[in-house]
């Protein structure tokens, strides 16, 4: 019987693992980043805890990226405002990036879709769309570390 329960555990724990690596891939050119996004494990998150987060490269050095400035629905969907750019906070600005671009890794965020050459050519924001409350709810998706 522990055989089994433990055989049981050791596979369900090896598809997690298979699923995880699938689950950290950038979206494929082309293809809908709700749709990957949806593979990546959505969970529920409170708007206000993701405020003031690090934002990451998804790579071993995991290169700080910028800062969490606030959430936003956008004609296209939730969006993260951050800022980006700069040296030690000087001269960064502040960008938009689709949520489902984003995913949670611990304490922080990484972006997996969008290198951060692309993220260079995103517009500034200028304070468009419509702020989503610090109480709301909203889904992101999971990810492993990348190291």
């Amino acid at each position: 019987m522990r055989a089994a329960v433990l055989r049981g555990n050791l596979l369900m724990i090896g598809l997690l693992c298979t699923a995880g690596v699938r689950a950290q891939e950038a979206a494929p050119p082309g293809v809908d980043l709700a749709t990957f996004a949806a593979k990546r494990f959505p969970q529920p998150v409170r708007v206000g805890d993701l405020i003031h987060r690090t934002v990451l490269e998804p790579v071993e050095s995991r290169r700080i990226l910028g800062h969490v400035e606030q959430v936003i629905r956008l004609d296209t969907g939730p969006a993260i405002v951050m800022t980006f750019g700069g040296f030690l906070g000087l001269g960064s600005h502040k960008i938009a990036v689709p949520l489902d671009a984003m995913v949670l890794l611990g304490s922080e965020l990484e972006v997996l879709d969008f290198t951060p050459q692309q993220l260079e050519h995103f517009p500034i924001y200028t304070g468009s769309g419509t702020a989503i409350g610090a109480d709301e709810i909203i889904q992101m998706g999971l990810a492993h570390p990348s190291h």
